[in-house]
């Protein structure tokens, strides 16, 4: 995965133009953000995510990067980020009893992040179900982050059901 900060011009078009390139030259974009509450003077910070396949990737890269230059288009910073990947989970259980803040922290101690957490809020003492979307890193395995999670549920006493 390729991050790719810019600043385009505050301009009807700029967007389409940082997007053309990628895709002339074999880009697979996964996302874009557009910061147009950050302007300075009249430029756009954008930030967007790509991929481009292993044999192609120094050339079309620097094409990419010719291109953006000539189009005006400022390159702050490019990464190579590991991509994450996705997961949504069911917690059953006492599971703000049990100290759900806790449950998401140590997640992220291991670089596990909780994206998004639904829930129907109970009495206290009754069982509740929550339901996580969370992201892990492309170096850790699907097995591995169910191991992760079961430790919590067991030693919190909740089940966990996965997809």
């Amino acid at each position: 995965m390729i991050n790719l900060e810019v600043k385009i011009p505050d301009t009807p078009g700029s967007l389409i133009e940082l997007i053309r390139p990628i895709s002339k030259y074999g880009g697979n974009i996964y996302g874009i953000l557009h910061f147009h509450d950050r302007k300075l003077n009249n430029m756009i910070p954008v930030n967007i995510s790509f991929e481009l396949s292993e044999e192609i990737q120094d050339v079309s890269l620097q094409n990419i990067k010719n291109e953006l230059k000539e189009k005006n288009i400022q390159i702050e910073n490019i990464n190579y980020g590991l991509e994450k990947k996705l997961i949504t989970i069911i917690l059953t259980g006492h599971v703000f009893d049990t100290d759900v803040m806790d449950t998401i922290k140590r997640l992220a101690s291991k670089n596990i992040n909780v994206l998004e957490l639904q829930a129907k809020f109970t009495k206290l003492e009754e069982v509740s179900n929550v339901k996580l979307r969370i992201e892990f890193p492309e170096d850790m395995n699907k097995k591995e982050l169910i191991n992760e999670l079961r430790k919590i549920c067991e030693e919190k006493k909740l089940f966990l059901i996965t997809s």
